[in-house]
This record gives structure tokens, sequence and C-alpha cells, in this order.
């Protein structure tokens, strides 16, 4: 599980907590689709944990809890990384970073089983203790946009922005408050100074372009997949997501490639199957994609609906 220390050493950490929780609220704890384990859940793994048994050896001798503690390397089942932030903001700690990060990692925990009311609290007593870290206003919008409660979200990650102006993360969230509330004009423009201030990012041309479909500017949708692939050309995700707008836009030819190129990065993804199964029917003849759309649906039986959800017909 993603955690962070909020210390001065330690920003960048807090800000790709802060964004991990910000972009798991789509109606998932942290993978848009991913389902909570009934027994005992393993923390969200956004970031491999390599082992490193003499560094955890020298930081037990020396006392270290930030790298000894479930709570701040996020070791061990999200169940785990709860009980011991719980326990060191029991034991009366008076640093008061660490407490700050253990609540902000019991959001990061509960968000990932879905109790993002329990996350809004945690994140009410950190913003209490520290209300000038902008991470926290944008960590709690983002578990308010969960709750669908949009004007509390909007008025945090807007004080996010007013203390932190220059992180592109701030604005993308705003955007997608404005999508969920069906403002995609304002949500265009918010993802533009996303993508200005990260040009590097693929999430940002990924987010806009999910915008575009949604308004059905269907060209330039597809000019944003196009730049996710120049930068990751390696993500079977990106071809899927090109491939359905130009379903939408009926370039069949230009849809086969990528469901095609999707296929052979992701062998056997649903949503390739089905769309090369799409393709091949309006193509030829009705049943010509039947095969890939009965094995697609074998794998994933809601596949028809979600992909529905997209516009396709």
């Amino acid at each position: 599980m993603h955690v962070f220390i909020k210390a001065a050493a330690s920003r960048a950490a807090l800000v790709a907590a802060a964004l991990a929780l910000a972009l798991s609220l789509d109606g998932a704890a942290f993978a848009e689709g991913e389902k909570t384990e009934t027994a005992t859940p393993k923390a969200p793994a956004l970031e491999p944990v390599k082992p490193e048994a003499k560094k955890d050896e020298a930081a037990a001798a020396s006392g270290d809890i930030t790298k000894t503690s479930p709570c701040f390397t996020g070791k061990g089942s999200i169940k785990e990384v709860l009980d011991a932030c719980t326990a060191f903001i029991n034991s009366g700690s008076k640093d008061t970073d660490l407490v700050v990060a253990a609540h902000g990692n019991r959001a990061l925990g509960l968000s990932a089983t879905r109790d993002f009311e329990g996350a809004v609290k945690e994140l009410d007593e950190a913003v209490r203790l520290d209300s000038d870290e902008p991470n926290l206003y944008f960590m709690r919008a983002a578990a308010y946009r969960a709750k669908k409660d949009y004007r509390k979200a909007t008025s945090d990650v807007e004080e996010a922005i007013r203390l932190k102006d220059d992180r592109g993360n701030y604005y993308m969230l705003r955007g997608l408050i404005f999508s969920d509330q069906g403002d995609l004009e304002r949500a265009v423009v918010e993802l533009d100074r996303k993508v200005k201030l990260d040009p590097d990012q693929t999430i940002g041309y990924e987010k806009r372009a999910e915008i575009f479909r949604l308004k059905k500017d269907y060209d330039r949708a597809a000019s944003d997949y196009s730049e996710v692939i120049k930068r990751d050309p390696q993500l079977a995700k990106a071809y899927i997501d090109r491939g359905w707008v130009y379903v939408l836009k009926n370039d069949l030819d230009k849809a086969l490639e990528d469901f095609s190129k999707a296929l052979v990065l992701h062998p056997n993804d649903a949503s390739a199957l089905v769309g090369r199964g799409v393709v091949k029917s309006r193509k030829g003849k009705p049943t010509d994609g039947s095969a890939d759309i009965q094995l697609a649906i074998k794998l994933e039986p809601d596949i028809i609906e979600r992909i529905k959800k997209l516009g396709v017909q």
C-alpha cells in the first residue's frame, strides 16, 4: 500500500499517496473494477515493495518506527496497516508530522475498503493538526467525491489550489468533479491545465480523452489517446480506449488495428475481444465476431453492459 510520511524530505511521497486516493474514487478502491477481498484484504500494491531484510533489521535496531511499522511502510494487509496506524495515534506521540501521516495512511487504508466516510474523518483530524498542507485537502476532496458530496469536494480542492496553485493533479481532480456533475466544458478547461503543467504524464491525456468522448468530440479523444500511446506504447488499455473511439467514429479499420495490438500486449482482454468481435461483425457478416464476443462474455460476464456505457450500440 502506498503510504506517506509527512516530513519535509518526503513531500514527493505525500503527493503520490494523495494522488493514489484521488484517482481511486470512481466507485472502486484503487483500481476500476477491483473487488474487495472477503478474507484479509491485502493493501493495494501501488508501488511494489522489494524485500530489504538487512535494512529492516537495521531500522528495527535503531528504533525508527517509520521504517518498521506497517503504518508507515505499507507492508502487510490493509487491516495490519490500519491497526498499526491506530496504535501509533493512540500512543500519544508528540511528533505532529507522524501523527498527521498516520491519519493520512488510515484514510488511504479505509478508502481501499470503500469506507469513504471513515477516510473523511481521518482527514478531518489531519487537517485540524496541519491546516496548511494542501495535499490533505486534495485527499479529502477525493473522498468527498467518492461520497458524491460535490460541494464539499469542490471546496476542498479549491483550498488545495489556493495553497499550492502549480500542481496539475489538483486541477485534474477539479475537472473530474465537474465531469461527474455533467459540466464537461469546465472539466476540459481543468484537464487542459493538468496537461500544460504535466505534459509528460499520461494520466492527464487519458482523463481529458474520456471527457472528449463524453462530449462526442471523437477526433480530440483519439488524439489524446494517441498521446498516451506515444508516451507508453506498451499500454494495452490505451489502444483499447482509442479503438472504441474509432468504433464510435465508424473508422473500423483503425479500430481493428488497435484492438488487435491490444490483444498482442494483453491476450484475452475482454474489452479488446468484444471490440474485435464488434468490428468483424460490422465489416463482414453479423456472425463473424461471435467467437470473440462469446469468449469475452465468458471471461467477464458484464462486459457488454460496460461497453454500452461508452455509448456503443
